[in-house]
């Protein structure tokens, strides 16, 4: 795994190299044909200012040439050619306003030599028209014509020269970066050749890399699907098993309640013949047969609960739309006699809808409701209050998919109980009172518990002695996990 990992992070490394180079790479690249196209249209320009002096120069000769000529012989034909050489000269100048000089020396000059030609096409001008109207010229030119026209040669010349040097040395630089460009294009070219065949090689080595971990992943999934099959087949046993026992237990219950309760009924019904004929019973005689009868309505009560107990799991029914208003409507309703009796206030907040089995949800709030009058009964002002709030998923719950939990809170002012005995309370048939003081079996608590399970919810107690108690439930109004604690 070590080693596959290398190949990877190198084969990463190598890959981010690359594409680092033929990132530089192109923009050097794009930055020297930027230079060389800026350096061929600056010879270009340099060659066409060249050119430009020349044709100037050439213009203005031919016009002295031809102006010299018309002079001495008065030859139309000279005249055309002359005035045809001024008009190549003003063009020239005209396009010479268009041009750009690299040094300000040179643009000093060229405006210099453009105000002597001027000049000197103002003189043959004046020469060709006192020459058409037949007025005398000398013919010796004068020093300042003679001055002009050097001057306008010196200045051709040294334009021409400076152009000519700013033209070799952009050539010289245009070959220095030709040979440069071509010295990195083949540097580029190996390093490329070379991130290419180091990224084949790698992608080789790669590919049998994966080809060996597919053939360990493969052979690890048979190995993972031959552990499922055995854990199904191990899960398969195991739900045979718990089916058997599940059936075991609907056995048990259906003797406890049929084979169980028919000695206990027969106990009773000699038990009542005999206390028809108590008169020929001495006192204690009567008080044997009230124990034996006490005796056996309480094993029946046992026995019954005890199936009660058994069928939360066995006999729940799948969950529904419970309203628990009509829950709690109903459980006031079997409960009114005690209520009634024991004179106490009952204060029920409005209650939501759940997923519940409804009958579960009759005998786990039955039962709280219940306890919390049987318990507070005594008190000169007995309450119990059911109260309900929004909560989160309790720590104890790792399932998923379960939401919108809620607790509700059923809440006496008895006589409360040590908060020692909390787990204890909710085991079956643990008492924390005598039967004399508090009528009961001790099951109701644990029914509630087994049916809080498998709604797959938790039940807390809080309580202390002489301060009343209050049982809290906490439940999942979306659950569709039907009977996951079964």
């Amino acid at each position: 795994m070590k080693m596959q990992y290398g190949f990877k992070n190198t084969t990463n490394i190598l890959l981010l190299v690359a594409v680092v180079f033929f990132s530089m790479n192109t923009f050097l690249s794009r930055t020297t044909v930027k230079e060389l196209t800026e350096l061929q249209q600056n010879i270009r320009h340099s060659s066409k200012t060249i050119n430009l002096y020349q044709q100037i120069h050439v213009a203005l000769l031919t016009a002295q040439a031809n102006q010299r000529e018309f002079y001495f012989t008065q030859n139309p034909l000279y005249l055309s050619e002359f005035n045809n050489a001024m008009d190549k000269i003003n063009q020239s100048i005209s396009t010479s306003n268009t041009l750009s000089f690299s040094e300000g020396s040179q643009s000093k000059l060229f405006s210099k030599l453009l105000s002597l030609i001027k000049q000197q096409q103002i003189n043959m001008q004046n020469a060709v028209e006192k020459t058409q109207s037949n007025s005398p010229l000398p013919p010796v030119k004068s020093n300042e014509v003679q001055q002009g026209e050097i001057a306008i040669k010196e200045l051709f010349s040294q334009l021409k020269d400076k152009e000519q040097t700013i033209n070799s040395n952009l050539v010289d630089l245009l070959k220095k970066s030709s040979r440069e460009s071509q010295n990195n294009f083949i540097i580029s070219f190996l390093i490329s050749f070379a991130l290419i065949v180091g990224v084949f090689l790698l992608a080789r080595v790669n590919i049998k890399s994966q080809i060996e971990r597919q053939t360990e992943v493969e052979q690890q999934n048979q190995r993972l699907q031959k552990a499922v099959d055995e854990r199904t087949k191990e899960l398969s046993l195991f739900s045979e098993e718990l089916t058997r026992s599940n059936r075991e237990l609907e056995d048990f219950a259906f003797v406890a309640s049929h084979d169980l309760q028919e000695p206990l009924r027969k106990i009773m019904a000699f038990g009542d013949r005999l206390d028809t004929q108590s008169d020929n019973l001495n006192d204690k005689q009567r008080d044997y047969l009230q124990r034996m009868r006490g005796a056996a309505a309480r094993m029946s009560k046992l026995i019954s609960d005890l199936l009660e107990f058994s069928r939360v799991s066995t006999r729940g029914k799948d969950f529904q739309k419970v309203e628990l208003n009509l829950i709690f409507q109903d459980c006031i309703d079997d409960l009114n006699v005690l209520i009634e009796e024991a004179g106490t206030k009952i204060t029920i907040e409005e209650m939501p809808t759940i997923d519940a089995d409804p009958t579960q949800m009759q005998q786990l709030f039955f039962n709280l409701v219940a306890n919390g009058i049987k318990f507070s009964q005594h008190e000169s002002d007995p309450h119990v209050s059911i109260s309900v709030h929004s909560t989160t998923q309790p720590e104890e719950i790792e399932l998923e998919g379960l939401a919108d939990w809620i607790t509700i809170t059923v809440k006496d002012n008895g006589i409360g109980f040590s908060q020692e005995y909390t787990d204890k309370i909710f085991a079956p048939f643990q008492r924390l009172h005598s039967r004399q003081q508090y009528k009961g079996t001790g099951i109701g608590l644990a029914i509630c518990r087994r049916v809080v399970e498998r709604h797959n919810g938790v039940i807390h107690a809080i309580s202390e002695q002489a301060n009343g108690a209050e049982f809290s439930v906490t439940l999942p109004a979306i659950n569709f996990l039907n009977s996951i604690k079964q």
